[in-house]
């Protein structure tokens, strides 16, 4: 075997290493698969809603100032990437609180690692906790936002079923035949009015008798 020859398979062998070091590395597990689909309902959850209005509700849901959402949003972070990083920041805080006890540090620590192009797997397995909560949060954080979408369309839309229900009332309240009049009571009967007394006739005058015929 010649030189040549034993050099190509050399070079094939460090090509073949590096391949399989590429693959392990951008290789997908389960978690990090159901934190890409967590990421994907996050950005659906915000269609609909302002900016502000979305801000808001994910500073309240992660417990953070609405500024502090609003900058990552200004940084052109799409909402499921805020979303993730607020999860992830979240159970940074919460399994090293020491080196990192408020979210602006957690939040800083995990832009940092994904300015450097690391995937959420090697993220979280660098600060040393598990996707498997972070899933879970980004999860129930998607559930709420619907709920709370669906609660609002709910709303804005009871006052036109209410007017359109008090409108067939009316409608069907002109088809009703009216109710029929009571019969007007018929006035009560005058008490009789007592006819005058006829005057007494006068004492019929007695015609003075007849002379006596005189004695014939």
């Amino acid at each position: 075997m010649n030189r040549t020859m034993v050099a190509s398979i050399l070079t094939l062998g460090v090509w073949a290493s590096m391949g399989h070091a590429v693959l392990a590395q951008t290789a997908s597990t389960p978690e990090e698969a159901n934190l890409r689909t967590a990421q994907q309902s996050l950005d659906t959850d915000s269609t609909g809603r302002s900016t502000k209005s979305h801000a808001d509700a994910l500073a309240t849901q992660f417990k953070v100032e609405p500024q502090v959402v609003e900058n990552l949003r200004t940084a052109k972070q799409g909402w499921g990437e805020i979303g993730i990083r607020l999860a992830m920041a979240q159970e940074l805080t919460k399994v090293n609180s020491t080196t990192f006890p408020t979210m602006t540090e957690s939040l800083a620590r995990v832009g940092d690692l994904r300015a450097e192009g690391k995937g959420w797997g090697a993220i979280a397995k660098e600060l040393g906790f598990k996707l498997g909560p972070v899933v879970s949060e980004a999860n129930r954080v998607s559930h709420e936002l619907r709920a709370e979408a669906r609660a609002t369309e709910t709303g804005s839309q009871k006052p036109d079923r209410e007017f359109r229900k008090g409108g067939d009332d009316e409608q069907s309240g002109r088809m009703q035949k009216p109710d029929r009049t009571e019969h007007m009571s018929r006035p009560e009967r005058l008490d009789r009015i007592d006819r005058p007394e006829k005057p007494e006739k006068p004492e019929r005058i007695e015609r003075p008798e007849k002379a006596e015929k005189l004695d014939r």
